[in-house]
């Protein structure tokens, strides 16, 4: 500032002149930093002079009321400008595309024409062909004409006729003859055409109206199921009653009916009960078993016709729905495994798996050995929406080799390998694998619920955990082990599970794990180690010393220092290598 024709400075006081140096010293290392324009508008050295001048307000306190008014001014006047720039960039856009508009026009009316033009010589050009196709069609027919007449002329046959020698070739009584032979042999074929043989519709309706009555069946085994227990329940009560009656009713009657009720409760319909009302009939006694019998001779016959004539779809649907199950089982599936060569997409024992699911009864799943097999044979040829349709449909028995069987092919194809898990995680659900399960959940993503579906089964060992840890090593999955969730206590300490992995060959994981700990701050990691009431002195001991062999002093030192903070713990030797922590033993 000027006064009296000399400058004088603004700042007199040595704290000002700090002040100015250090702003000057701040906006100059801003500007390298951000390497900064010097001359010319620019956004970031606006905002450090912004900055800067934020600083001038909060360090000139006397003057805040009128620099934050002229700031607020400054930042108004530029906010304008950024505006009104936005809406300059706008405007110039919206011209831009208002001046191509008539010329995407005119090129679109050029481009209609040449269009346009191209369909009249293709149509000129379609009709030309047509004309010469019609051409070249009636010079095929007069040939064939002019050729067959030629056949008819040729009184003399040019080649000899099947079944005569030369000679009859040439006789006429021998050709009366053959000619007879030939036409009984004709009208036989005839008749046996029209009473042996029907259209090909007639199978499709009939294959239809099997599967109608196949469903039709498997709603009365369902009925009957529910009929044969009613009949066992009235049995049993009407036994009771009847031992209640002989023992002259010495028992009151309502405590009898509430033990048998209990008891009649919990039955079920056995395989031995639906075998119950024929126990006292032989086949030479009921001429219907003969029939059954000689029914399913004739179907086991009628599979092994189709099987042998190649017809692998019709065989594995007619053996899906065979009575009594009499080819529903391995064998019959090695014999379509065995197969190699074959029409259509689907391999036949593919064919017979899926007929299996299909005509599965409601309730009655396939039995655990063509589960398996069909699962592997769906996964071996890249069927996955055939082992999808059979899980998700509760088609099959569930077991840990389906399970297996899905994750592995999920590993070897990882564009499926969600889908495969998804279904594993069903199926070791289903047969209770938790801890496979819980894992499928983890490499899926769903972290979450895994630890709701451990924390909810309480079967979950120990072991279970450190099951998940190996398939999918995480020290976010670790954490979440150890901390606890909606008042329930954690499933292990830090000390236990960092003890246990570092005895195992996943003792990186429990180093991350405490070193994430320990970043937290020293407070933290000394209340983790002094609250942790599942893990002894001693294991501590050997995690620090485990600490310093791998050269993590700081962590070998802090979980010193926090054990020595305990009641009744002291240092036995000096140094690292000796600290050794005791409790003692107050009598």
């Amino acid at each position: 500032m000027e006064f009296n024709g000399r400058t004088e400075p603004l700042f007199e006081s040595a704290s000002d002149r700090s002040f100015m140096q250090s702003l000057k010293e701040f906006i100059k290392s801003e500007k390298e930093q951000s390497c900064c324009p010097d001359l010319g508008p620019d956004e970031q050295l606006y905002t450090i002079y912004s900055t800067a001048f934020d600083k001038i307000i909060d360090y000139a306190t006397a003057y805040k009321p009128i620099l934050t008014a002229i700031k607020k001014e400054y930042d108004d006047f530029v906010e304008s400008v950024k505006s009104d720039q936005r809406r300059a960039q706008l405007a110039q856009g919206k011209l831009k595309a208002m001046l191509a508009r008539p010329t995407s026009l005119m090129y679109y009316q050029r481009r209609a024409a040449q269009l346009q033009e191209r369909i009249s010589t293709i149509q000129r050009n379609t009709a030309d062909l047509r004309a010469e196709i019609k051409r070249l069609q009636e010079c095929k027919n007069e040939q064939e004409d002019s050729q067959q007449r030629e056949r008819l002329e040729v009184t003399v046959p040019t080649g000899q006729i099947p079944g005569l020698s030369p000679s009859e070739s040439l006789n006429l009584e021998s050709l009366d003859k053959h000619l007879e032979q030939l036409e009984q042999k004709r009208n036989e074929l005839l008749n046996k055409k029209k009473n042996q043989y029907v259209p090909v519709q007639v199978k499709t309706d009939l294959d239809v109206k099997m599967k109608v009555v196949l469903n039709q069946r498997d709603e009365l085994s369902v009925e009957n199921d529910k009929l044969l227990l009613r009949y066992k329940r009235l049995t049993c009560l009407k036994e009771a009653l009847s031992r209640w009656a002989k023992s002259g009713r010495r028992s009151p009657l309502l405590e009898l009916l509430s033990s048998e009720l209990k008891h009649v409760s919990e039955m079920k319909v056995c395989e031995d009960d639906r075998k119950g009302f024929h126990a006292d009939r032989s086949e030479e006694d009921d001429p219907g078993e003969i029939k059954q019998s000689r029914r399913l001779a004739a179907y086991v016959e009628r599979f092994v016709k189709l099987f042998e004539a190649g017809e692998y779809e019709d065989a594995a649907f007619h053996a899906a729905g065979s009575p009594h199950g009499v080819l529903r089982n391995m064998s019959v599936m090695e014999k379509f495994k065995a197969v190699t060569a074959y029409k259509g997409a689907l391999p036949p024992v593919l064919l017979f798996f899926r007929s299996l699911m299909i005509s599965a009864p409601p309730g009655k799943p396939l039995p655990e050995t063509l589960s398996s097999e069909g699962v592997r044979c769906a996964l071996k040829h890249g069927y996955v929406e055939l082992v999808t349709f059979g899980v998700s449909q509760h088609r099959l028995t569930y077991s840990e080799e389906i399970g297996d069987l899905i994750c592995i092919h999920g590993d070897d194809d990882l564009r499926l390998v969600d889908t495969c898990l998804a279904l594993a995680q069903i199926v070791y659900s289903a047969c209770g694998v938790l801890r496979k399960a819980a894992l499928s959940m983890c490499k899926r993503g769903l972290t979450g619920a895994a630890l709701e579906y451990i924390y909810h089964n309480k079967e979950f060992t120990i072991d279970d955990c450190m099951f998940v840890l190996r398939g999918l090593p995480s020290v976010d999955l670790l954490r979440d082990f150890t901390q606890p969730r909606d008042s329930v206590p954690a499933l292990m300490s830090v000390g236990f599970i960092c003890h246990y992995l570092l005895n195992s060959d996943l003792e990186d994981l429990a180093f991350h794990l405490l070193e994430q700990i320990h970043a937290g701050g020293q407070g933290a990691f000394e209340k983790t180690v002094l609250e942790d009431d599942l893990c002894s002195v001693e294991s501590w001991s050997e995690i620090a010393a485990r600490c310093e062999q791998t050269n993590r002093l700081d962590l070998a030192q802090d979980i010193t220092s926090a054990l020595l903070r305990q009641d009744g713990a002291m240092r036995l030797s000096p140094g690292l290598d000796g600290a050794k922590l005791m409790e003692h033993v107050f009598m």
